[in-house]
């Protein structure tokens, strides 16, 4: 894999992405289930999905727009978390339960989702950032590996 010449986040970045985040993910979400899938279904020229998982303290849903990668019957995800230096939260969710709900393009359907191993992320790496060549930089840039998440029907 080849590195980047990124720096680290400021703490003034960090804050940045924290608020713009949350209200891209707020907006999408909104768009995805008013439109039952039309419209929000893609950013930057990469599809969206919503991701639910059920939250490993609360117990609660939660529900995150993430770009994915459709091989096969299999959804993989990238959990970027936007390039900051932590795993994002439906990650940990996802691992501690991993049957979750996914939306795509409208049509819900539940699956079950393993962190890829460093095998299966050598194989799928190169496919991601062909979708989405930033995520090398933010991984540099984080200062942690991004863990691949491949999704696979429960049927």
């Amino acid at each position: 894999m080849t590195r980047s010449n990124s720096q680290p986040f400021t703490r003034w970045h960090v804050v940045l992405l924290k608020f713009l985040r949350k209200l891209i993910t707020t907006t999408n979400i909104g768009l995805l289930r008013i439109s039952r899938g039309r419209l929000g279904n893609s950013f930057l020229g990469v599809p969206v999905l919503l991701l639910t998982t059920t939250g490993r303290k609360s117990g609660q849903p939660r529900t995150q727009p993430l770009y994915f990668l459709e091989s096969d019957s299999q959804l993989i995800l990238v959990a970027s978390n936007a390039g900051t230096a932590q795993d994002p939260s439906w990650l940990l969710n996802l691992c501690a339960q991993p049957i979750v709900t996914v939306n795509v393009r409208g049509q819900t359907r539940q699956m079950k989702g393993h962190v890829a191993s460093p095998e299966e992320k050598a194989v799928l790496w190169p496919q991601l950032t062909q979708l989405f060549p930033q995520w090398q930089m933010m991984e540099d840039r984080s200062g942690r590996a991004f863990k691949v998440v491949v999704l696979e029907s429960l049927n």
